[in-house]
């Protein structure tokens, strides 16, 4: 016998390490085919396409640069420095006009002529009468610049204003018309559609040209025909030409110093606006109220320039203008120049082009001042005057905190040298004292300190069945009851019988080792109520005194628990005692009721989040001293369901569905019932919940499977689902054999011995 089982123990052995090789030689031909597969994707992966080049200029962008120079080995690197933001280039003055400035400018021209308009050919007048005489002309001056009027003939209107046309057709109209002269018939003469003119704009603008428009067209609209002007154009010497003559000067900064809009000037057909160079421009910066890049005539110096910037802001230091200035297009230089002493001697300073002005701001610090902080209402700050006293500075502010604490003000000074010295004053005494007073300086800061900050006030604790308990200020004559007010009160389960008070020791050497002494004061319900205690009653705390007022362990609210379903009175009880159990509390309820089903009762407690507990009923039933008949503690939960007939089967198999319940039936019966495990069915880790919540699982003895529990109806089964199938591991299934049969093999030998 011992042969034979030493036989199959080693066939067992030797085919489990066979089938360990085999494993390994499987891994071994796999790894080669992947490694195999891999090579020959590569071998057919397709190169990258060269892309095609069809001009130079596309071969040069595409050309790839050339690799980095390797770095030199403990070679010292220059830092690299972070690119310096550019400074904002400087603004032309009277160039924003322009920023919006379109070629495509058209604006549309309304509104009343003004009666300085020259007339000329293609203007439409209107000529209108109404009274004993009613009839209304609408002629076009032809290219003689004449008009004809039925019964008053030729007219000729050309160069004369409208106002001076108006004047002469009254004449010549009255002459046909008599009732103008008697004033029976009126007269009004008005310009309908205007002549076009053509007006050439050239020199530095954005877009020269030709421009057909309006006769009440100004030179500035012309400018924005043009597109507006470039940052090299003058906009001091805008010059309007006609027949080869100048006939006006045009400077643009009087339109933005007064608003004028050269309407004075009237174009005609074939006028030129040259816009010439600027030929002398400044840079000014600095403490001005428009610093700007700015143009000057040949006259103007640094006073106009001044006024053109809008003048000095109010902490300009006008002692050292600097003016930078390059000589004979080789040498820089600095110029500082007294602007105060040009307003005094009436003089002015001569700029060049590309000048570069600065005007420096001033830089001062505040010093007539004095400051004063701490328990005070009002401003902290105040004028320094000559001979100004502390009594002085105290008569300014509003009011002095109750709080203050005079008998110590510092008085913080600056000297000379920048540094600060304290001075230590009794500003109590100088106040009550008419003579006494304290002189101060600019700059001073008086400083008062708050006598609570310097001495806080003391505290006294109480902790307990009060209904605010912690730390409070212990006020003057303040009592065990004041402090029991202040906390609130007591609560519902305080023990009132007495209050005990912790008191530390003033400190004395003989008592060095002593903490606090314990101090007892009765107290009853009614200690709070009355509003007055007698002198004996009354017991006046010191500083950090500690109140304990203590919990009435007897004192307790109602203990409720509910039972529902099968009982006869189901509802919320209150316990009796502590030592009330379930039984106890089914029995409160009238019992159970024919159609109880104590297999499925289930048991929960909410106190500490414990949730569902498994419990035994037929058990605790049966033995009422029984472990699990435990006590009852507020807010348990007991559910007594109907009688169950089925058992549930989930997850992993066929057709989940409920089984009508067959006592003594097993597992299997139930997966067998519910058309058998799936082909991811997790068949070693199947779950069964009782009816009465509690969890178990099969058990492993040997080769056999068994339960700890009976299945009941209102069970449910689970059956976990893998997330995908696995293949089998043989080399761990002979592992676990060849391990079973070990153990038996090693059970035979010893019962073998022992029987021997």
């Amino acid at each position: 016998m011992r042969q034979v089982i030493f036989f199959i123990l080693i066939s067992f052995l030797v085919s489990f390490s066979s089938a360990q090789s085999l494993e390994d030689l499987k891994k071994i031909e796999e790894l080669k085919k992947q490694l195999e597969n891999a090579g020959a994707a590569l071998e057919k992966t397709p190169e990258k396409e060269v892309p095609e080049i069809k001009s130079l200029e596309k071969f040069e962008d595409q050309e790839t640069p050339p690799p980095p120079a390797p770095e030199v080995q403990n070679e010292e690197k220059p830092p690299v420095k972070a690119p310096e933001e550019a400074p904002a280039p400087p603004t032309i003055f009277g160039f924003n006009v322009f920023e919006k400035a379109r070629i495509d400018f058209s604006p549309e021209i309304y509104g009343p002529v003004d009666e300085d308009y020259p007339i000329g050919p293609g203007d439409e007048v209107i000529i209108t009468l109404w009274g004993e005489v009613e009839l209304r002309h609408d002629l076009t001056v032809d290219r003689e610049g004449q008009i004809f009027i039925d019964n008053v003939g030729v007219v000729k209107l050309a160069g004369l204003t409208l106002k001076q046309a108006r004047k002469k057709l009254f004449n010549l109209m009255g002459r046909s018309y008599s009732s103008l002269l008697s004033k029976k018939a009126f007269l009004d003469v008005s310009l309908g559609k205007l002549r076009s003119i053509r007006v050439y704009v050239i020199g530095d603008v954005k877009a020269p040209g030709v421009f057909t428009v309006p006769a009440l067209s100004t030179p500035l609209h012309l400018l924005f025909y043009a597109g507006g002007v470039k940052e090299t154009a003058s906009l001091r010497n805008i010059q309007v030409i006609r027949n080869d003559r100048k006939i006006a000067d045009i400077d643009f900064y009087e339109f933005l110093k007064k608003g004028t809009e050269f309407s004075n000037i009237r174009l005609q057909t074939h006028d030129v606006i040259l816009v010439p160079t600027a030929q002398k421009r400044v840079h000014l910066n600095g403490a001005v109220k428009k610093p700007a890049i700015f143009e000057l005539k040949k006259n103007e110096g640094l006073k106009e320039l001044i006024e053109l910037a809008g003048g000095f802001v109010e902490n300009a230091y006008l002692a050292n203008i600097q003016i930078q200035r390059f000589v004979d297009h080789q040498n820089l230089k600095l110029i500082s120049v007294d602007y105060r002493k040009l307003l005094e001697n009436n003089e002015n300073f001569e700029l060049k082009n590309g000048d570069r002005i600065s005007v420096p701001f001033l830089d001062r610090e505040l010093l007539n001042y004095v400051t004063i902080s701490g328990p005070i209402y009002g401003p902290d700050r105040f004028e320094f005057r000559a001979g100004m006293t502390i009594k002085d500075l105290m008569k300014q502010i509003d009011s002095i905190r109750g709080d203050a604490y005079l008998e110590r003000v510092q008085v913080t000074r600056t000297l000379p040298d920048r540094r600060q010295q304290i001075l230590v004053i009794n500003l109590k005494e100088i106040l009550e004292s008419p003579q006494a007073d304290f002189p101060l300086a600019p700059q001073d800061h008086i400083a008062i300190a708050s006598s609570l900050s310097l001495f806080p006030p003391d505290s006294v604790a109480i902790y307990g069945a009060v209904n605010k308990p912690g730390k409070y200020l212990l006020k003057k004559d303040m009592s065990l009851k004041d402090l029991i007010f202040a906390a609130g009160g007591f609560k519902k389960n305080a023990l009132i019988t007495e209050a005990e008070i912790s008191r530390i020791y003033p400190f004395k050497p003989e008592r060095r080792k002593e903490l606090a002494k314990l101090i007892y004061v009765p107290i009853d319900s009614n200690y709070t109520k009355a509003l007055l205690s007698s002198p004996d009653e009354q017991f006046f705390l010191k500083p950090f005194d500690n109140v304990f007022i203590r919990f009435n362990s007897d004192w307790e609210l109602q203990r409720n628990v509910t039972v529902q379903g099968e009982v006869v009175k189901p509802g919320a009880y209150t316990l009796q005692s502590k030592t009330e159990r379930i039984t106890d509390l089914i029995k409160r309820a009238g019992g159970l009721k024919p159609t109880a089903y104590l297999e499925g009762a289930r048991f929960y407690r909410i106190r500490d989040g414990v949730g569902q507990i498994g419990i035994d009923f037929k058990k605790i039933f049966k033995n009422p001293n029984d472990a699990q008949n435990i006590y009852l503690q507020a807010g348990d939960r007991i559910v007594i369901p109907e009688k169950m007939f089925t058992v549930r089967v989930v997850g992993g198999v066929h057709f989940p569905v409920s089984v009508l319940f067959e006592k003594g039936k097993g597992i299997d019966y139930y997966i067998k019932a519910a058309g058998g495990f799936t082909d991811l069915a997790d068949k070693d880790n199947v779950t069964i919940r009782l009816a009465n919540g509690k969890q178990i699982q099969p058990k492993r003895f040997l080769f056999w499977k068994y339960l700890p529990e009976k299945i009941t109806a209102g069970s449910t089964i689970y059956v976990p689902v893998r997330a995908e199938k696995k293949e089998i591991d043989w080399s761990g299934a002979v592992r676990d054999a060849a391990a079973i049969l070990s153990s038996v093999a090693t059970t035979l030998l010893i019962y073998d011995r022992l029987v021997k």
